[in-house]
């Protein structure tokens, strides 16, 4: 056993010693781009999205199901006419390795990377993916709002001198508007997409440096009828409740700020109530003012009560009771005036 072992370590040692100073293997040629030395590569683009999964308002983020096709032309692979046509993994030939620029969470690729490849060199690279986006939103006019929600396609190491990315000539043909379109009904319920739109987008890295990049959006509105039926109309009567205070006789002050501490503590209730639907925010909502312009009018019919009460205790009944009559006119003329505000807002 030593003997052999003698015999065998040499051989080893002498291996290791020239494994470790050989030269490495050089590494293949990387394809080159097509009509790299006449202008830039014409790449075609063209976008379907198979379904809109989700908008969340508070993450700002939205999922999509989205289907790309890419194509553009390579005489290097052109074959004699008739050649039916041919697959290629995307590592052996030139493609245009896109990336997500606004990823929440990583994609995922529901085909594999290859391109079917025609007798004139025509390449098309097809991809579904499953994509989580962010996307920041202006929610000021939440719940009445409306966005644009954009996938930023970029292909690093090139610029929009080497790549001319426009959408697909023979989806617009087809009918498709910028070459993009949209299947339905969609997974999303509660936004309504109103327009589509695709193209070139440059994408900025740094101050005058920026690389070649395409653009696929979709501009949705919400559609407000949860928040309506379910907080904006619960509100409003929950202030006009506020209101049967001055109906109250102030004699009768156990009972008026009952009902005023009562209506104000709904409101307080309704704002936690919602607050998981938005981000929080430097800036008032539309619903913010509302609850916000509420919640100022209750607290203010609740200091109407505690006057008109001490009106009573202190034998001025009827000044209380006229305060009473006036307020009964003041304060739906205030909630109907700085309700209709908020439509400037």
């Amino acid at each position: 056993m030593m003997l052999l072992l003698r015999r065998i370590l040499p051989l080893i040692a002498a291996g290791a010693v020239t494994s470790a100073f050989a030269a490495p293997q050089p590494l293949p040629p990387a394809p080159e781009r097509p009509a790299a030395g006449t202008g830039p590569t014409q790449v075609e683009v063209a976008a379907w999205f198979t379904d809109i999964l989700r908008i969340d308002s508070a993450a700002q983020t939205f999922a999509v199901n989205l289907a790309l096709v890419l194509q553009w032309q390579d005489p290097s692979l052109a074959v004699a006419p008739g050649t039916p046509p041919r697959t290629f993994s995307l590592d052996d030939i030139w493609s245009p390795r896109w990336l997500v620029a606004n990823p929440a969470l990583p994609l995922q690729k529901a085909l594999p990377d290859i391109a079917t490849v025609t007798a004139n060199g025509t390449v098309t690279a097809r991809q579904v993916v499953l994509a989580t986006l962010s996307q920041p939103m202006n929610l000021r006019r939440f719940p009445f709002d409306q966005e644009v929600f954009g996938i930023k396609l970029l292909v690093p190491g090139y610029r929009s001198e080497d790549l001319a990315l426009v959408p697909l000539r023979r989806a617009e043909l087809a009918g498709l508007a910028e070459a993009v379109g949209r299947a339905a009904p969609l997974t999303m319920q509660d936004w309504n997409v109103t327009g589509l739109h695709a193209g070139a987008a440059p994408y900025r890295i740094s101050a005058g440096d920026s690389v070649a990049g395409y653009t696929v959006s979709f501009t949705a509105a919400r559609i407000p009828n949860h928040y309506v039926l379910k907080v904006i109309l619960p509100l409003v009567l929950i202030v006009m409740m506020s209101w049967c205070v001055f109906w109250i006789d102030p004699s009768m002050g156990a009972s008026q700020i009952s009902v005023a501490v009562t209506s104000m503590l709904t409101l307080i209730a309704y704002r936690f109530a919602i607050g998981a639907d938005v981000p929080k925010l430097p800036y008032l909502t539309l619903l913010d003012a509302f609850i916000l312009i509420s919640s100022i009018l209750v607290f203010l019919s609740l200091i109407e009560v505690m006057i008109t009460t001490t009106l009573a205790l202190t034998n001025r009944l009827e000044a209380g009771r006229a305060l009473d009559r006036h307020c009964r006119w003041i304060f739906p003329l205030l909630f109907v005036t700085a309700s209709a505000s908020l439509i400037f807002f």
